[in-house]
């Protein structure tokens, strides 16, 4: 029998840059899958260019520059009333805002209510709301809207987007009845969006989008930019927004402002007022003194500030008393890939230190400019 061994290595050199090839595609058509984003915002019709406010001397914007530099922050707005005060890095570049999605839905229900949509005192029996993975008990489905909006509702189960931290933090199931204790959950916060949304008939993209985007002319937000998660151990989904600073920065105008944009009452300000009462004192976060309707509260001497805070970087700073807004955001990732990449090899957040020495830089610019 004759060996064609030329045959055989020719055959063996073919098969070699055929798996070659399969390899290389295969990887780049995953990589190019992975590489889709989760929502994509074109510039909006509506969107109108704010004016531009007399900001302080050049040495101010020196050190605004300086703290950016220095942190992991990709893009910086803030906006004194409805005017332009700073605008650093890319504040068109929309990201997840993580947990800052919390106090942009309280907006929702605070305009949903006063069109008649939703009653914030009735309970979860009374709207028919269960989790079908993990069914509630009687005692749990007494909780109502208003206790979800305070992380109040006394249900201790098992829900997406759960740190670490939250999971170790969560009581014993049945420890405590509706408003009796406070504990940061996504159960309520998810279930938040299910209640929204059965109540309105609208989806929660839709309704920032028509309520809040247009009226303060947002400059990327777009219906798309809310996204929904799955899982197997729960039956409420989590929901994301993807935003950009200046729009982030316009959202918090509107409290800044007592739920105006211009001349047009946006939010009602007593639902604003409510959303900013401390109904938990909170301890166990050093910076923060209390939690009202899905907003973070810091009281500091006669100041009251408050925060929307995600992971990763994400910041929405309000002060009514001077009417200071501002949003400084991290890219942590719009498409898988993405944010495996950010992970993997960025994973860093400025600390919250950093965007007070910048709120405080606001501020000091505007108290010298009115003397």
């Amino acid at each position: 029998m004759v060996i064609n061994q030329q045959g055989e290595d020719f055959t063996v050199k073919k098969t070699a840059i055929i798996l070659a090839a399969v390899l290389f595609f295969s990887t780049a058509g995953a990589a190019g899958y992975l590489s889709i984003p989760f929502t994509i915002s074109k510039n909006n019709q509506f969107h109108k260019e704010l004016n531009q406010s007399d900001y302080d001397s050049q040495n101010t914007m020196n050190r605004l520059t300086e703290i950016m530099d220095k942190n992991e922050a990709d893009s910086l707005f803030i906006m004194e009333g409805q005017n332009v005060l700073a605008e650093y890095g890319e504040s068109d570049q929309i990201s997840n805002v993580a947990s800052v999605r919390k106090s942009l839905i309280s907006a929702l229900f605070g305009i949903a209510e006063s069109k008649g949509l939703i009653n914030v005192d009735r309970t979860l029996e009374e709207l028919g709301i269960d989790d079908t993975k993990n069914p509630l008990s009687e005692k749990e489905k007494q909780a109502t809207v208003e206790d979800l909006l305070k992380a109040r509702s006394g249900i201790y189960i098992t829900s997406l987007g759960e740190s670490k931290d939250m999971k170790e933090k969560r009581p014993e199931r049945g420890t405590y009845s509706h408003n009796e204790h406070y504990y940061y959950n996504n159960w309520d916060f998810n279930t938040l969006g299910v209640i929204f949304e059965q109540e309105t008939g609208t989806s929660l993209g839709e309704a920032f989008y028509e309520w809040i985007a247009k009226p303060t002319e947002m400059k990327k937000f777009q219906p798309s930019n809310v996204v929904y998660q799955e899982s197997e151990e729960t039956s409420m989904p989590m929901y994301r927004f993807y935003m950009c600073a200046e729009d982030l920065t316009r959202f918090g105008s509107l409290y800044a402002n007592n739920g105006k944009w211009r001349d047009k009452q946006i939010i009602p300000e007593n639902w604003i007022d409510a959303s900013f009462e401390a109904y938990s004192e909170i301890t166990d976060v050093d910076r923060f003194t209390g939690y009202g309707y899905l907003w973070w509260l810091e009281k500091q001497k006669d100041q009251m500030l408050q925060w929307a805070v995600g992971a990763g970087g994400q910041y929405v700073v309000v002060d009514r008393e001077s009417k200071i807004s501002l949003a400084m955001m991290n890219n942590t990732g719009t498409s898988p890939l993405g944010v495996f990449w950010y992970r993997t090899f960025d994973g860093g957040e400025e600390p919250y230190s950093d965007v007070r020495d910048v709120f405080e830089l606001a501020k000091n610019s505007i108290m010298k400019r009115q003397k």
